[in-house]
């Protein structure tokens, strides 16, 4: 009986964390290939990456659980009273949300309350979902603590986190502005009726304004190189009072980066891997972001970022790459797999490239033609 539980618990384990199983696959055949190389896997890893990743983690784990954000979305939802004004309200909340705590957070506040509209929307809920993810991509990109590729650019690069937004907002500007024009279109203005029956919703504020709090000294924290001597402090305060948010956190998704590192620091020394890739003209900026776009197509734009700084220093080509390139195909970013999870019906996985790719076509097109010809 205690194995039978043991083996459900350790599949369903498995199953939440697919994306986890092929990179862990790639570990191990790398290790059989170049078995010497395990004693400079430590070496492999951007600890500080990961530490500021750990922290980010906890934080807003902590913010999503206080259920504050919830509860004010649930109220400023019931000014909407067409089913354009709900998708445009969710959307543009999911792209805000993700500027300032991660793209992955933000779906896991929003999309539950997208969710229960289901009764309240003719039009499938399913398109606002995939929007969704397309909007985190796109908020996200702007901050250097919006996802993990900027993580770790902005620290691999040392740049100011003002420099780094400021680079940064032309393209930001360019897909937000391309995500509200998708929204209006493929969103009709049509009247709903709605009935509402809210559960309520447990508020914990005072987890909620000490989050804040730790998340803006985290911040200056991380500006400051204090990273190492802030996060054991962090660790320390929600052990000792909000345990529970520790044992929430995905450090799953912790694990997958340190494998990430390790995985593409090997496969960048392979050297038919290494000769084709220098085969290109890496000195030129549109070659840069084309090959780390498309590179995202592939393997996710988090492994493309850290695959693409072992050839070049064109951290700013990168970053606009890895970031317009996680929208495209579902593997493209990690948070469009978060996303279409939540959604039980797996012809979303079909549904969602029909207007994945066509946004990738036209925002990636413009940001080549404005920035790089």
């Amino acid at each position: 009986m205690v194995w039978y539980r043991m083996k459900n618990k350790i599949l369903r384990i498995i199953n939440e964390n697919l994306i986890f199983s092929p990179f862990l696959f790639i570990l191990i055949l790398l290790y059989l290939l170049y078995p010497n190389e395990i004693k400079n896997y430590p070496y492999f890893v951007a600890w500080r990456t990961i530490g500021a990743l750990a922290g980010l983690l906890i934080i807003t784990t902590a913010i999503k659980e206080s259920g504050y954000f919830l509860i004010v979305t649930k109220r400023i939802s019931k000014k909407a009273n067409t089913e354009r004004k709900i998708a445009l309200f969710l959307i543009l909340s999911s792209c805000i949300f993700a500027t300032f705590l991660t793209n992955d957070i933000a779906l896991f506040i929003i999309i539950p309350l997208t969710l229960s509209f289901q009764k309240f929307i003719e039009n499938d809920i399913k398109k606002i979902v995939i929007f969704e993810a397309i909007a985190v991509n796109a908020g996200s990109l702007l901050t250097p603590i919006g996802n993990p590729q900027n993580l770790f650019l902005w620290h691999q690069w040392n740049i100011s986190f003002l420099d780094f937004m400021t680079k940064m907002f032309p393209v930001f500007l360019l897909l937000f502005v391309f995500l509200i024009i998708f929204t209006l279109v493929i969103f009709p203005s049509k009247k709903l009726s709605i009935q509402r029956q809210e559960n309520a919703t447990e508020l914990n504020k005072g987890l909620f304004f000490l989050s804040i709090l730790l998340l803006v000294g985290y911040i200056v924290a991380l500006e400051s190189g204090l990273t190492y001597y802030v996060l054991p402090a962090i660790f320390l305060i929600y052990l000792v009072f909000f345990r529970n948010i520790l044992i929430k956190s995905d450090w799953f998704l912790i694990m997958l980066f340190i494998v990430i590192f390790i995985d593409f620091h090997l496969i960048s020394r392979i050297q038919i891997i290494s000769n084709f890739v220098n085969s290109y003209n890496l000195n030129s900026s549109s070659t840069v972001f084309t090959f780390s776009l498309l590179s995202s197509q592939i393997i996710s734009n988090v492994p493309a970022s850290i695959f693409m700084s072992k050839f070049s220093h064109n951290w700013l080509s990168i970053a606009y790459g890895v970031n317009v390139g996680g929208n495209g195909t579902v593997i493209a970013s990690l948070a469009n797999i978060i996303a279409l999870r939540f959604v039980r019906d797996r012809k979303i996985w079909i549904e969602f490239h029909k207007y994945s790719l066509i946004y990738l076509l036209i925002t990636g097109g413009l940001v080549y033609v404005l920035f790089f010809r």
